[in-house]
Formats: structure tokens, sequence, C-alpha cells
């Protein structure tokens, strides 16, 4: 590997880190009765507010976006990011970390499968083989043993199928989104609508600050902070040393890390079987990242 590639590679890794262990930030706040929903407006609100000001500050032409794209910011970040973060941290608070993060990592299936309705992808024996690896984990993280019921709730096994879900609209419909504005643009507005979206339909932003102590005041920051602008700013950065499909593969850490951290700081564990589902999903991720390359 060469210098600029390590270079890419330990930023994308950093990425990672953080937002494998910003699962274990939320799991905590939900063990000391933070709503989830408190949770999901402070980290869009509080993200917008410090995106505005750093890119008001130094990089205020990213700020500038047409008129008649006003809507696709709006659906971008009500529909996709923010019904990504409503439903991968309502899967956190309903089953554990790893289960969460996993399901979730079930969307690069889901845009698959939809580049196959559209024709735009084929099924190749690669393919096949990711659609089958990612699908048999799914169902044994579900399952958690051979006998008995499920291993999860059904109204968390809702919540991780449409984290999945709104994870694979978020990337397909970000990459309209790409074709003329920065990441930056795209999260700054996003999280803007995701805001807006909730100081309309749930309450008012300060509300929900002013009910909580200090102590929730600096998590709700480090989740603004730490768990979403600098690992985007470190994936972005990432990019410019490496190709997507390598970033991407790298960032198929971040489960395995949000695991194992849960496991030492929580206290969460899994059924071997469900362990076993966990590893299917990244080979089955990894397989479709590097037919992608393939191609």
């Amino acid at each position: 590997m060469k210098k600029d590639e390590w270079k890419g590679f330990l930023f994308v890794v950093g990425a990672a880190c953080l937002w494998g262990l910003s699962s274990n930030v939320a799991k905590y706040l939900f063990n000391r009765q933070v709503n989830v929903w408190d949770l999901v407006q402070m980290r869009v609100t509080l993200s917008f507010l410090f995106l505005a000001v750093v890119l008001g500050i130094g990089r205020r032409a990213l700020l500038a976006v047409k008129r008649e794209h006003y809507l696709y910011f709006f659906i971008f970040g009500a529909v996709g990011l923010t019904s990504v973060q409503t439903t991968y941290l309502l899967t956190i608070s309903l089953t554990n970390v790893a289960t969460a993060v996993f399901m979730q990592y079930l969307a690069p299936v889901f845009v698959f499968a939809y580049g196959l309705l559209r024709r735009q992808e084929r099924l190749a024996p690669g393919n096949a083989l990711a659609l089958m690896l990612s699908t048999l984990g799914g169902f044994l993280i579900v399952k958690g043993s051979p006998g008995g019921g499920l291993a999860i709730s059904l109204y968390g096994l809702a919540t991780g199928l449409s984290a999945a879900l709104a994870f694979a609209f978020y990337t397909l419909y970000g990459k309209k989104g790409l074709e003329n504005y920065s990441p930056w643009t795209l999260l700054a507005y996003g999280f803007a609508a995701g805001s807006l979206v909730y100081a309309l339909f749930y309450r008012l932003p300060w509300n929900t600050f002013l009910g909580y102590g200090w102590q929730e005041w600096l998590f709700f920051v480090y989740i603004a902070v730490f768990s979403t602008i600098l690992p985007f700013g470190f994936y972005f950065k990432g990019l410019n040393y490496l190709a997507p499909v390598k970033a991407n593969l790298t960032a198929t850490l971040e489960p395995v890390i949000g695991g194992t951290l849960a496991y030492f700081l929580l206290g969460e564990t899994l059924t071997p079987w469900q362990v076993l589902g966990c590893l299917l999903i990244v080979a089955g991720v990894t397989v479709i990242q590097l037919h992608k390359r393939k191609e």
C-alpha cells in the first residue's frame, strides 16, 4: 500500500471507530433514560447548527443552492437523512448495538436489489452469493438460535429493516445531489430539514435541550460533533487518497468495532448464531464491493 493510501486508510478507520463508538454512546444514553426522540432531535439540530457555523465562516460558497433544488434538499433531509437517524437509534434502543449496526449494513443489499429491478445491475454469481450471505446473516441475527422464537422483538425487527431501507434510500437519493453539490452541502441542508421536521411535529428544540442536565448536554454535543461531523470529515478526507470501493470496504469495520465495544463497555453479548450472522453480513457487503471494483 502506498503512503497516500495509508493516509486514506487511517482516515477511514478513524471514521469507522467514531461511528462504532457513537452507537455505544447512544445506547448508554438510552440506559440513562434519555428519550430516543429527544436524542434524534438533538443530533440533527446540533449537527445542523455546527455545520452552518463552520461552513458560514470557512466555506460560505458551499451554502449556496439553487432555488429549484429546495424540494430535493427537503426530501433528502426529511425522508432520507432524518429517517436513517430515527430508525437506527430506535433499533439501538429496542435491541442491542450489534444487532442495530449489522441490520443497517443490509442497506447495500437493498441498493443492489433496487439496481436489479431497474436493470442497472446484473445477477452475476458473485452478486448472488453476496445476497445469499447477507440475507442468511440477517436471518441468523434475528433468529438468535436454531430453536425457539425470535431473538429480538417484532418492533425491533421492523425498525432495523426500516433503518436499512432508509439508508439505502439515503444512498441512492444522495447520489443525485452529489452531481451538483458537495457532501457538506447535502449534510448541512439535510440536517436543517430534519431539525425543521422535528420542531414542527415533535417540539421546539430548546424545550428538549432544557429538559436535561449539563451531563446530557455534553453527550448531545459529543453525538453531533464526534459521531457526525468529524467522522464524515475523516471519511471524505480518506476518499481523497482511496478509491471509493476501498473506502467502503474499510468502513465495514464500523459494525465490527461497534459490536466489540458494546461487549466491553456495555456488557452486551450475542449468541454464536448471531455472531455468525454478523460475519456473513460483512462477507456479503464485501463481495458486493469487490464485484463493483472488478466491474
